[in-house]
């Protein structure tokens, strides 16, 4: 609370501001607009008054170190005025002139800056936790570092600000103005920008999550490295937007526009070896791409999340080992394996050419295995043939008809026959593992 009428107090404080006095102890003053303007002579100016700005007159004054805890400044004029290191807790700079001041280091926790004018003004490194500053105009203003835990900035002109560095979970942004803001390496955890505009803005690397973007403007802005995880992304358009191994583990993907080329060929928990949250945020992105019916890009991030999974298989595998545990090696060596082996043979059920591939090498190892044992004779001559035109035609037919070709070719011996059943076997598989990619693949 400040006070409301020790008019003797405020008279000896006036005389102080008014002299220039240094150390000033403002402790609960009430000082703003709406106390002295009634106070002020129409025609003996007043040394403390800003006759021009019509508010105290602070423009350009050495506030170092003073004391302005829960004082009312409102509607004062600190155009330039130096407060490093000021205590300014609970205090009121509402419709303020702030321009070009400097507040670095000062702790001004729960401060009232609504409807400031503060362009370039410098919170650098300062307290600003619940602070107010709604429809203020903040234009290239400086929170470098700066604490702004609850801080409200609703409305708020905050075109080219910087807030390099700076902790700002739970801070609302609610219409805010940060067009070409640099926002780096910003702590932004339930940060809410609902509505807000952020064209050109700088986030590289900045942690959202949880982060309300409901209606968020975004054109253009670098949001390489930035953290989405929990982050709900619905409807938005970041097809113009630097994405560059940023994060999406956990976050609700949907209806959003981007492209694979976007993220530089991997998420950011994939470049960290996170290979766990990097599979559930390849599966976010999976859904969003559905969801638009780009069946392309959510193809491509199917199988990455796959190869996480291969990826954590093999890290667990390698631990396992470590510690001498063979249960969990044989498990998670098996799932390494296995995922390897569906990769090599089908990229995880999306490659036709990969079935293909397998058809081939299929085709020339049993023609090769028939031509070594001996096992296929001509009919009607009763001799093996090692004639490869002839060990690959029965081959390749062994591998696409339910029964043995008749060719004029049979096997003889319990080693060939093994080999032609075992080859029709992986026909069929093959056959039917490619029919269902196909299907996938025209359904789409």
């Amino acid at each position: 609370m400040t006070e409301t009428a020790p008019d003797g107090r405020r008279a000896a404080l006036l005389d102080q501001i008014g002299a220039g006095a240094p150390g000033l102890d403002l402790t609960r003053a009430a000082l703003g607009r709406e106390v002295l303007a009634p106070l002020v002579d129409p025609v003996v100016s007043a040394p403390w008054w800003d006759a021009d700005w019509g508010g105290l007159a602070l423009a350009g004054r050495d506030l170092t170190g003073a004391k302005l805890e829960a004082a009312d400044l409102s509607g004062a004029n600190l155009h330039r005025a130096r407060l490093g290191g000021v205590v300014g807790r609970s205090a009121r700079f509402a419709g303020a002139n702030l321009e070009e001041a400097d507040w670095a280091e000062a702790d001004l926790s729960g401060a009232d800056f609504c409807r400031a004018v503060a362009g370039q003004v410098s919170f650098a490194e300062a307290m600003l936790e619940d602070a107010r500053f709604g429809e203020a105009s903040m234009r290239f203003a400086n929170f470098r570092k700066a604490l702004l835990d609850g801080a409200d900035f609703a409305g708020a002109d905050l075109w080219g600000a910087d807030f390099t560095g700076a902790d700002a979970d739970y801070t609302n942004f609610r219409q805010a103005r940060l067009d070409e803001a640099n926002l780096s390496d910003v702590n932004l955890t339930h940060a809410d920008f609902e509505g807000a505009s952020l064209t050109k803005a700088r986030l590289v690397g900045s942690r959202l999550r949880g982060a309300n973007l409901a209606g968020v403007k975004l054109d253009g802005a670098d949001l390489s490295g930035a953290d989405f995880s929990d982050t709900s992304l619905v409807r938005l358009n970041l097809a113009t937007c630097r994405l560059t191994h940023a994060r999406f583990a956990g976050a609700f993907v949907t209806g959003t526009r981007m492209r694979v080329e976007q993220l530089g060929g991997a998420v950011g928990e994939e470049v960290a070896g996170a290979y766990e949250a990097a599979q559930a945020s390849y599966l976010a992105l999976e859904q969003n791409w559905r969801s638009i019916g780009s069946h392309d890009a959510a193809s491509w991030a199917y199988k990455r999340g796959r190869r996480m999974g291969r990826m954590q298989a093999g890290v667990q595998a390698r631990a396992a080992w470590t510690a001498r545990a063979p249960r969990a090696l044989v498990q998670h060596g098996y799932r390494w394996v296995a995922d390897r082996f569906v990769e090599w043979l089908c990229d995880y059920g999306e490659s036709l050419s990969r079935i293909a591939r397998a058809f081939a090498i299929v085709i020339l190892v049993f023609g090769v295995l028939y031509g070594l044992t001996g096992g296929m004779i001509l009919e009607g001559e009763g001799r093996a043939t090692y004639n490869p035109l002839d060990l690959m035609s029965y081959s390749a037919l062994n591998m696409m008809t339910a029964n043995p070709p008749e060719i004029g070719i049979k096997p003889t011996g319990r080693i060939a026959n093994l080999l032609v059943g075992v080859q029709g076997a992986v026909g069929i598989i093959l056959m039917g593992l490619f029919g269902f990619v196909l299907g996938n693949r025209l359904r789409r």
